[in-house]
């Protein structure tokens, strides 16, 4: 009984992972899939034993309403990808360097309110309205804005574990949603975390 008490958490972010890899693999529930996955690590005790599932009912219920924020997610990693590709083809290091610095603020910008939607999404009921969900994120990127800038700049800084297929495939997607949560922890939790994520 005790060894399967240590491994509820290990293996509940296994269950989670591999709920939130198949979300983002469908391509249509990247966003649903994220703000699942962070769901779960933001109440990792209580969803120890079901956390894949909830991850899928999450991904279920917002699909339609988060569908906007997937396909700007989709395009701004489209975008990053393409445009450092071409800074790299076209350009020497100096002017490289030069236009890659005049596109960072935009991309930093865009980075911080997804990563603040995705957080918005896991904490407010999925029931909630996609205008809601804005409203909310927004409320978190004004009120605390050290904490969404840290939030974002997590997600490529844990580049390794979702890049590398072993790690992607044990923790790609729960290690970055926990690492996050940690950057966020006591905003916007209460029993009604649409009011404390507003009032906060």
């Amino acid at each position: 009984m005790r060894l399967l008490q240590l491994l509820r958490i290990p293996a509940a972010f296994i269950a989670a992972n591999w709920a939130g890899l198949l979300g983002i693999v469908s391509l249509v529930g990247a966003v649903p899939s994220l703000a699942g996955t962070q769901k779960v690590m933001s109440s990792l005790e209580e969803h120890a034993d079901t956390s894949g599932m909830v991850v899928v009912r999450h991904i279920l219920r917002t699909l339609r309403r988060d569908l906007p924020a997937t396909v700007a997610l989709w395009v701004y990693v489209v975008l990053a990808i393409s445009t450092t590709a071409l800074l790299a083809l076209v350009f020497d290091a100096p002017e490289r360097v030069f236009f890659a610095g005049l596109g960072a603020p935009v991309y930093l910008v865009t980075g911080v309110f997804l990563t603040g939607y995705v957080r918005a999404a896991a904490l407010l009921p999925t029931g909630a309205s996609r205008t809601e969900v804005v409203q909310a994120s927004i409320a978190l990127l004004t009120r605390h804005p050290l904490r969404a800038l840290g939030a974002a700049l997590l997600v490529p800084a844990t580049a390794p574990v979702w890049v590398l297929a072993p790690l992607t495939i044990a923790c790609g997607v729960s290690l970055p949603a926990w690492a996050v949560d940690a950057v966020w922890t006591g905003v916007g939790r209460s029993r009604s975390p649409q009011l404390a994520i507003l009032a906060a």
